[in-house]
């Protein structure tokens, strides 16, 4: 009887979903981005409000008096949740998101050995709160105590989740599945053991010993790619019929490589993000030192340019060390980055992800503040390749109506800007 009511609850939401989707207009955002990834002419920049990263609790002032989830089971509300804000999107913000008809299953995944060390986080009580980390190296680095984890994908609760999810939409939408990676980011983890104040001092007095952490997270990383290859646990996401696949991340769309085999899908067709967020206070010989080797061993897998280097920090500095990063494709510039020296450095060889201040968008938020920031991004990035972004949306002053005047905005600007 679950399974019937969810299917009835989520129907009209489907429904919803497969004419929207089969809307010209997704037609043109989908060339519109892949064209954008392949770095090619585009009639304008596309712009996109990051709406994936806004906390669960803060979708009730979209939502209103339908926030209440109708359905039944875990899977029917994960399902019914995730259509809702894709469709809310869709119908109250004008920016270049595709509503792809689709939903994502993450494919169940099980820990068999740990790091030997526990990362633990202490959290507030509050959903909305700060938390933080318990490293279990605060008295010094001891990589003896260390074991490489090893993780084994449930094939049998994979199957499992992929059909109901296939029940529940009745069979309407295509059903991806995600597969479980680890954070290509060996410093963030080794941050998360080690403690920040901790490790930032150990670069100056255990060099050595910092710089075999990274080596041995790193050798612990390049294992479970080159496993979930071997099994053919890859995130590509292709749609059928057409030249195009379906990405995360900020990346939206982008074209499907020659190389491409629906049946056996390889890394190389794999978007990935790589980071080091937890580095942001090393210099660039630091950086060079302790981050840049190991990114470069992360990307050297995805051999058709597909990674994407985020980083909320400044980064002009480090733009030499991290464009010698392989396969690089996008570079975060975030409001805290000099976009004039990301242009002039770059030149069009990579796609830049610019980002508008958040702060300023929502606690300065006329309309006229927002065209004048807006411009000058345009502007100051001087025809280059670049998508304008609205992201890190904790709170939008309880008034949803910011995400839609922005992104109103901002495409106008990015109109003009195309003249």
């Amino acid at each position: 009887m679950t399974l019937a009511h969810d299917i009835e609850m989520l129907r009209p939401l489907v429904d919803r979903v497969v004419e929207i989707a089969a809307r010209p207009i997704q037609a043109e955002r989908k060339k519109l981005w892949a064209d954008h990834q392949a770095l090619r002419k585009t009639p304008r920049a596309p712009v996109s409000v990051y709406y994936e990263g806004i906390p669960t609790l803060q979708w009730q002032h979209m939502f209103g008096e339908d926030y209440s989830l109708r359905c039944r089971s875990g899977w029917g509300r994960t399902i019914e949740f995730n259509l809702k804000c894709r469709l809310w999107v869709a119908e109250h913000i004008p920016d270049d998101h595709i509503l792809w008809p689709s939903v994502c299953v993450s494919y169940p995944c099980v820990e068999k050995q740990g790091w030997g060390v526990e990362l633990a986080q202490h959290n507030a009580p509050d959903e909305l709160g700060a938390w933080g980390f318990d490293p279990p190296f605060k008295d010094g680095i001891d990589l003896s105590r260390l074991t490489r984890p090893r993780y084994e994908f449930d094939d049998v609760a994979g199957a499992e989740a992929i059909e109901k999810a296939h029940a529940l939409v009745e069979g309407r939408l295509r059903v991806n599945v995600r597969y479980h990676i680890m954070n290509y980011g060996a410093f963030n983890y080794a941050t998360d053991m080690r403690g920040m104040q901790n490790l930032l001092m150990d670069t100056v007095l255990e060099p050595d010993l910092v710089y075999a952490l990274n080596d041995f997270i790193c050798t612990v990383c390049e294992a479970q790619t080159e496993q979930r290859e071997r099994e053919g646990r890859i995130n590509v996401w292709p749609e059928p019929e057409s030249p195009y696949q379906e990405v995360e991340r900020r990346v939206h769309c982008a074209y499907k490589e020659a190389t491409f085999d629906q049946r056996s899908p390889k890394l190389i067709d794999e978007w990935i993000l790589i980071e080091a967020e937890d580095s942001a206070g090393l210099g660039p010989e630091q950086y060079a030192q302790f981050v840049q080797p190991f990114n470069e061993r992360f990307a050297r897998y995805f051999t058709n340019h597909t990674v994407y280097y985020h980083g909320c920090e400044p980064l002009e500095q480090k733009m030499p060390l991290i464009a010698r990063t392989p396969n690089l494709r996008r570079f975060h510039v975030s409001p805290w980055t000099d976009l004039e020296r990301v242009v002039e450095y770059f030149q069009g060889r990579v796609v830049l992800e610019v980002h508008d201040h958040p702060s300023e968008a929502f606690f300065r938020a006329g309309e006229s503040e927002t065209r004048t920031r807006i411009r000058s991004l345009f502007e100051r990035a001087a025809g280059h390749g670049m998508d304008l972004n609205l992201s890190d949306i904790h709170t939008f002053n309880e008034d949803p109506g910011i995400l839609t005047q922005w992104a109103r905005v901002a495409q106008e600007e990015s109109e003009r800007a195309a003249e």
